[in-house]
This record gives structure tokens, C-alpha cells and sequence, in this order.
């Protein structure tokens, strides 16, 4: 069933609450995750809301959070996010890390013990918005490891996504946003609330089998999301790791606890300004001027258009707004059932979709 994204945001906005948490928060999370949900991003969207509400009722994800805003050094700048939402977490702790950027014309932050930052393409686009160009890496601990290294058959780390974009003007920001995963855990989730397989090459079995059927894993985490690209995407994936856990946080997937329905993030992020490097007219020109050759090559066989990295998700927002955004049927009804552990009535929230 397709939804309007606005239907979306307020039954978002309104399990929030439910949650404990404030006008502010609620707002910049329901914005967060319907955004994520437009851009195609499926798997880091609303159904991310009961996992949260666990989280919540099991003390692990802690709503209207204060960070520790911790005075820089040099460039570099850390925060202990206090397990708060990832989301209000994030934006705050690079509001902060960005103040060195008058003087030393780059930021590097380590954000430490969040809740769940969810998409992080969105704190490209952030940057990109503000006029830098930036970096960010996440590693999650807090639950079992969901995947295997390359050459093994035991998972040992989570997807460790990568981000990046480059600030171009008005124009289309550049932007890449990807897990070190072959996909993200969210994709299986969702192919399995679905009841369809997984594309060849995602997962394997217990065994190291390789697999397309998502519920073992997505309900006992029984086997093992894949690296891409075998030893590339895995080795990406471990210095993801390290950068985010060894370097930034107090743990990594090897020593941190274990606790029920637990995602703990940590945060690498350089942001730079390109004023730095020459005038940002120039810089800009450069940029777009690669962003036209990439554009004006031909496609392969079987492929329409040959698109930039940040162009799916343009064109996904744009369709998704005019169209709706479809959530699958059991999505809805973890969505209901999450709220009325939280005392809200499934009829009222019901009341708040809209179908498109």
C-alpha cells in the first residue's frame, strides 16, 4: 500500500512522542526517516521505529538526550552522544565539530555512544548544504555482528557504511551513501516482512552457504550478510571499524557488550571546506564540468542512462512525493504494535495514514 509522505511523517512524529520524545526531536527524526523512505533508502526508514521503541522500553536508546559537547583540539572534535537518538545527536555533534572550520578549514569528529544514526547520507547532503565537502563512516555495536568477513563464514562486524559528497552551488550535490555490506540488514528486513528472497550473493548460511531466504537471519541472526565486492568491500568494512570504533568510541564489534535489541553508533567525520584548496568558483567548475562527462557517456547494453552517485535518490524523492511511498503491510502493523506498547491506540494512529 502507498502512503503519503506527509501521512508517513505525522504517524512517525506521533510514535515519537509516544516515545518520550520532544516537539524538536520528533520532528528532526520523523523528518530524518521519511526522507529515507523517499530516497528509496526503505531499509532506514519509518520501519526502523519499532526496533527504536524497543530500544527505548529496554533503556538503551534514551530520548531528548543532552550530549557531551567536548571542547576541540585543533581540528578535531569529540562527543559522547549519551545513547540519544542518533539522528538530533548527529546534527548537534556537527554543529559543534564545525566551529573549528573558520580557523583550520576542516572539521574532524568523533561521535561516540549514539542510538541508531539511520541514513547517513543524510549528514552528507548536511555538509553539502552548509557548502563543505565530507567524509562520514559509522560502525554499529551494541547487538550480535551481522557480517562476515571476506574468507569466513562467521559475521564479525555490522554493515559499516561509508558516505560522501561533494558541495556543488545550487546544483545537485555529488553524493555517495553505501554500506561495506553487500546491503544493508534493513533490505532483509524488509524482503522478509515482504515474503520474498534476497538477490544472489547477499547472505550466507550457518555454514557459509551462500542463501536468498532473509528469516533466518533477520530473525535469529542465524548466518551472515555478505561484504561486496568479497575482500574489497570486507577490508572497506574493517577500517570502517577501526576508524569508527578502535579510533573514535570505547569499543569495537570484539569487546563491546551485548545488550537486548542494542545499536550503538560511532561516527568518523572530516568536513572540509573547499575554499582551502582554490576558489570555490573554480573548485565548483571542475566538479561540474566531471559531472557533465560522467553524464554525457554512453550507456551499456540493457542500461538507459548512466547516473551519478546522489541521482537515484533525487529522482526516487521526486516520484516517491507525487506517487507515495509504499509500506508493506506487516511494516504497518510492527508500526501499530510498537505504538500500543506505548499506550497509543492503533485506530487513532491508523487514522493518521493517508493513502495515496
Amino acid at each position: 500500500m502507498k502512503y503519503t509522505s506527509d501521512s508517513l511523517t505525522d504517524l512517525t512524529r506521533t510514535l515519537l512522542k509516544g516515545f518520550g520524545c520532544d516537539d524538536e526531536e520528533a520532528d528532526i527524526v520523523a523528518d530524518h526517516l521519511v526522507l529515507a523512505n523517499l530516497s528509496g533508502h526503505d531499509s532506514h526508514g519509518v520501519g526502523m521505529l519499532p526496533m527504536y521503541g524497543l530500544q527505548v522500553l529496554g533503556g538503551n536508546l534514551v530520548p531528548n538526550q543532552a550530549p557531551d559537547l567536548f571542547d576541540p583540539i585543533g581540528a578535531i572534535t569529540c562527543v559522547d552522544a549519551k545513547r540519544g537518538f542518533g539522528h538530533h545527536m548527529a546534527l548537534k555533534s556537527l554543529d559543534h565539530a564545525m566551529k573549528t572550520i573558520p580557523e583550520h578549514k576542516v572539521a574532524i569528529l568523533g561521535m561516540r555512544n549514539s542510538g541508531h544514526v539511520s541514513r547517513i547520507g543524510t549528514y552528507s547532503e548536511y555538509c553539502a548544504s552548509k557548502g563543505y565537502v565530507s567524509l562520514h563512516m559509522v560502525n554499529v555495536v551494541g547487538h550480535d555482528s551481522i557480517v562476515a568477513p571476506h574468507g569466513s563464514r562467521e559475521s564479525a562486524i555490522s554493515t559499516n557504511p561509508i558516505s560522501m559528497a561533494m558541495a556543488v552551488g545550487n546544483k545537485a550535490h555529488p553524493m555517495l551513501d553505501m554500506a561495506t555490506s553487500t546491503v544493508a540488514f534493513g533490505k532483509a528486513r524488509v524482503a522478509h516482512n515482504k515474503g520474498v528472497e534476497m538477490p544472489d550473493g547477499c547472505l550466507i548460511d550457518r555454514d557459509g552457504v551462500p542463501t536468498n531466504t532473509p528469516g533466518p537471519m533477520v530473525e535469529n541472526r542465524d548466518g551472515a550478510l555478505t561484504a561486496f565486492g568479497e575482500h574489497k568491500g570486507s577490508g572497506l568494512g574493517l577500517f570502517v571499524e577501526l576508524f569508527a570504533g578502535a579510533l573514535v568510541s570505547r569499543d569495537t564489534a570484539s569487546t563491546a557488550e551485548h545488550m537486548p535489541h542494542g545499536a550503538i553508533n560511532a561516527l568518523f567525520s572530516v568536513i572540509l571546506d573547499p575554499a582551502a584548496f582554490d576558489d570555490v568558483s573554480a573548485y565548483e567548475e571542475r566538479t561540474n564540468d566531471f559531472y557533465d562527462y560522467i553524464k554525457r557517456l554512453k550507456p551499456a547494453q540493457g542500461t538507459e542512462e548512466v547516473l551519478m552517485p546522489g541521482e537515484p535518490e533525487i529522482r526516487n524523492r521526486e516520484e516517491r512525493k507525487a506517487n507515495g511511498i509504499e509500506v508493506d503491510e506487516e511494516t504497518i502493523r510492527q508500526l501499530l504494535e510498537i505504538g500500543g506498547e506505548f499506550k497509543l491506540a492503533s485506530s487513532n494512529l491508523e487514522a493518521l495514514l493517508v493513502k495515496a
